[in-house]
């Protein structure tokens, strides 16, 4: 598996964006079929796309409806980025659904001062497929950047903070996963993301969802790996981000596991990011990293033999079947 997934899922899109802005009036329809045809066939794109679906502003809906069709009396222009991409998401959803080779040079003619078919195809290419395009590769974007946030957190755990953060946790252990959530909270926040501590979700769950002050909440949470008999509680809290992420209709979330036993963790899952596991399941894709924070206490060659406990992607969504039922 690529460990660059992202970054190879956003080359892909890319080169379908291409074929988009290379085709004229007479093949757009197709083009756009395949476009659209792609993005909705990832799991990964279709959260991104559940997002818009469920934050589509009211005054939207009229003029995306009657686009398609050319039925406007003239254009319509958003007046902010959130309104652009939910217009340009609904456009296209229009003009594939009515299966009309006209529809997006129908569509492109509303805007055309120069009421030619060249034109048309070109301003629907700018107005509705790149919005949305632009909008899937900063999504992309932004998840790789907070990968790196998370990997280089780790790392300062691991290589500088290990014994302290160790000592947090086993001297109160009733409180020690929330206190090393603040940490891991205190770091971001010093990284410049802004965001506040939601004390509660709508599923239910007390304590450590953390949402920034704008549409793109960051969710987040924090569990202790204790022992090979935990393995059950690391499956209930990935279930749990799963429910925060349908909760606040996001396609993201993060699970950060602090490994505080002298038994290796492995994460058996399909798909990796950064070296960064994690799951994609009915359209959620879920991180995971590991943090060891157990003390070192020989060399690696006196240690002996890790006892390894594995987590499969299978253990983690049977969970969720379970609790769904």
């Amino acid at each position: 598996m690529d460990p660059n997934y992202v970054q190879n899922l956003r080359y892909k899109l890319q080169k379908r964006m291409r074929r988009v802005n290379g085709a004229d009036s007479q093949v757009l329809h197709a083009v756009v079929q395949q476009f659209w045809g792609y993005i909705n066939s990832n799991s990964i794109f279709l959260g991104i796309l559940e997002k818009i679906e469920h934050n589509i502003p009211e005054e939207i809906q009229g003029p995306a409806i009657n686009i398609p069709t050319g039925n406007l009396s003239g254009p319509f222009y958003p007046e902010d980025e959130k309104g652009l991409v939910a217009l340009s998401y609904l456009v296209l959803k229009g003009c594939i659904e009515r299966s009309s080779k006209d529809s997006e040079i129908n569509a492109g003619l509303i805007y055309s001062l120069e009421n030619s078919l060249s034109n048309a195809s070109d301003l629907f290419k700018s107005l509705f497929v790149e919005p949305l395009y632009d909008y899937l590769d900063e999504q992309l974007d932004d998840q790789r950047a907070i990968l790196a946030l998370l990997r280089k957190y780790k790392h300062k755990c691991e290589w500088f903070q290990r014994d302290k953060l160790f000592e947090l946790w086993k001297n109160n252990t009733q409180k020690g996963e929330r206190l090393l959530a603040m940490h891991l909270y205190e770091y971001l926040h010093d990284q410049g993301l802004d965001f506040s501590i939601e004390p509660q979700s709508i599923s239910g769950e007390a304590d450590l969802v953390a949402a920034q002050k704008s549409d793109d909440p960051l969710i987040a949470d924090v569990k202790i790996f204790n022992a090979p008999n935990k393995k059950s509680y690391i499956a209930k809290g990935f279930t749990q981000i799963y429910r925060y992420t349908r909760d606040y209709s996001e396609p993201f979330g993060y699970l950060i596991i602090f490994n505080t036993s002298n038994s290796d963790l492995k994460l058996v899952l399909s798909h990796q990011e950064q070296s960064t596991p994690f799951v994609v399941y009915n359209g959620k894709t879920i991180f995971m990293l590991t943090i060891d924070i157990y003390p070192i206490e020989a060399t690696a060659s006196k240690e002996g033999k890790l006892k390894t406990v594995q987590i499969t992607e299978k253990d983690l969504v049977k969970v969720i079947e379970e609790t769904e039922q």
